[in-house]
């Protein structure tokens, strides 16, 4: 747990600090929804939790629409 925490407070400050200093607001958003996405996923898999895969909610999208990749 604690080399994931380290890992994305390393992202966060190599990342995250260039949007600061440049007051990109949007950039900063898009960069922190992505980010807490990932490090709610990375935090539950470390936990043991079992998430479900990405694919298969992608794929069942697609088929509600009519589509298939």
């Amino acid at each position: 747990m604690a080399l994931v925490l380290i890992s994305f407070t390393l992202i966060a400050l190599i990342d995250l600090v260039p949007l600061i200093r440049k007051h990109l607001g949007h950039d900063i958003i898009a960069f922190l929804l992505l980010f807490i996405l990932g490090l709610t996923i990375a935090i539950l898999e470390v936990s043991g939790v079992e998430v479900p895969s990405i694919m298969l909610l992608l794929g069942d999208v697609l088929k509600s629409l009519g589509m298939s990749y």
